[in-house]
């Protein structure tokens, strides 16, 4: 299933007052609104079977841009089209074709065990058995959950009840799929096991995965597009590498002398301030271009006991570019 996305906007009426008895009176006899603007002009093509991240700080408007997809927020004004069907007309047929997660809100019972919700979501999707039997079995080995079927829901870790969340979101094997923070909170092998499972989920059926997350592994591992929001507004629609490489193009080089630093003429390399020196290593943070040369200047001073050179972590470079993401965002 394909989506497209045209000028798509949704704005809140907040009503506003001050704090205490006084400010309570007041906006009795005299109630201020504020209009928020939570999407503005969203348009957005997504093909059958990708995975594409959807980034932004928080209250960038990730979260209304994946309710409003799903049907369950009316837009302000534009146009959303999944495979014919209008997400906010609700028919059936669409809501059998798509399914959402959120890391922060339960779908399954909290007092019975997750495998009794799975039965109810039997009879709601109206599953055959054998295809229910065969998906479920399939899903429960992938995500390791296979003893914590029967045990309640209320008992089960934060990472187990996610597992059991996503099982339970993909029973009638959906062809959308809507992911928002399925991995917070997570252990790094729970996120690793469910960023597994995605990809090969992925392969298997050609489902397609809209994901939002805070931890960039999810989104490097998982997504090679993605798109940037910003207070509402579509700020960057492309390859993920591309634009980490467009905010930070620079490498992170550690050099080992295998001389005494004491005796090694340092001072005009230590005039950089991106290079710095801890113990016998040096380290030096440089854009690509200017990293041979720099190499060369340090291979005059001293023959290294181990050289390594490296991109620098995505998280790093993600924390600078959400703390003003105009000023990075390529020309188009």
């Amino acid at each position: 299933m394909s989506i497209q996305i045209n000028n798509l906007s949704k704005e809140f009426k907040i009503f506003k007052r001050e704090a205490g008895l006084k400010g309570a009176i007041k906006s009795f006899f005299n109630r201020k609104y504020e209009t928020f603007h939570a999407l503005k002009s969203i348009s957005l093509n997504i093909n059958e079977g990708e995975i594409i991240g959807i980034l932004g700080e928080n209250g960038a408007g990730k979260t209304t841009l994946i309710k409003t997809l799903v049907g369950l927020l009316h837009p302000t004004s534009g146009m959303v089209s999944i495979n014919g069907f209008s997400p906010w007309e609700r028919q059936n047929e669409f809501l059998r074709k798509v399914s959402i997660v959120m890391g922060q809100k339960n779908q399954l019972w909290w007092d019975i065990p997750a495998g009794e919700s799975f039965l109810l979501n039997q009879k709601i999707y109206q599953i055959p058995e054998k295809q229910f039997r065969d998906t479920l079995n399939e899903m429960i080995d992938l995500l390791d959950v296979r003893d914590k079927v029967n045990v309640q829901v209320r008992r089960l870790s934060l990472g187990e009840r996610m597992k059991m969340e996503i099982i339970a979101a993909l029973l009638h094997r959906p062809k959308i799929v809507f992911l928002d923070e399925p991995t917070i909170g997570l252990d790094v092998t729970s996120q690793f096991r469910i960023r597994e499972f995605i990809t090969k989920y992925n392969r298997d059926y050609q489902t397609t995965f809209l994901l939002t997350s805070h931890y960039m592994n999810d989104i490097q591992s998982l997504c090679k597009r993605v798109f940037v929001i910003h207070r509402g507004e579509g700020l960057y629609d492309g390859n993920f590498d591309q634009l980490v490489r467009y905010i930070n193009p620079k490498k992170r080089l550690q050099f080992v002398f295998s001389s005494k630093l004491e005796n090694i003429h340092l001072e005009e390399v230590l005039k950089n301030p991106n290079i710095k020196i801890q113990e016998k290593s040096l380290i030096a943070e440089l854009p690509e271009k200017e990293m041979t040369v720099f190499l060369n200047r340090l291979f005059e001073l001293d023959s290294p006991a181990s050289v390594s050179l490296e991109e620098l972590p995505v998280e790093q470079t993600m924390k600078a570019f959400f703390t003003n993401p105009v000023k990075f965002i390529p020309k188009k």
